[in-house]
Parts: structure tokens; sequence; C-alpha cells
């Protein structure tokens, strides 16, 4: 069984996929930002969002990630919903 420790010594980036990620501006420009070696590189999209920008979600998010059976990954409002982490056997 490996520790994390040696998890983590074993990361590489080499091994990441490649990512796009999307932002869309209160205004609804669109902004698409990619990773070129160790920089951040933003360009905007061509066609602006119809209808201006985002709506704001404000409902609960209670997703929970299970990276190790005793490593889990979730939001501040999961930690806060009893129901989420007794599901989950958090003690």
């Amino acid at each position: 069984m490996h520790s994390l420790t040696q998890e983590i010594r074993s990361f590489s980036r080499a091994n990441l996929r490649k990512q796009r990620t999307r932002v869309t501006t209160l205004t609804g420009r669109r902004i698409i930002e990619t990773w070129r070696g160790a920089c951040l590189h933003m360009e905007e999209e061509e066609e602006a969002a119809p209808g201006g920008g985002f709506v704001p979600d404000l409902s609960a998010d209670l997703q929970v990630g299970v990276v190790k059976p005793w490593l889990l990954l979730g939001s501040q409002d999961a930690a806060h919903d009893l129901e989420t982490m007794r599901r989950h056997k958090v003690t």
C-alpha cells in the first residue's frame, strides 16, 4: 500500500490532461484560459454570450469527492451539512 507521501513524490505534471477553462464575466465577455508551460494564457472568445453575463448559483453545493477512503474533498456547504457528513462517515 502506497502512502500519501509516496504518491505526492511520484506526481508528474506530464501525466495531467490539458485543460481549457471558459470564464464568463458579469458583462457576458468570455475568456478562454489555458496553461502553456508555466504561464497562464488567456484569449477572448470571439462570440460574446447572448443576453449578458452569468446568473450566480446560490444553491448549496453538497457534492463530496472521495480521493482516498480516508480523504474527502468538498465545499464548506457539504462540511456544514450533517446528513452529508453522516453519509460519508465523517466524525
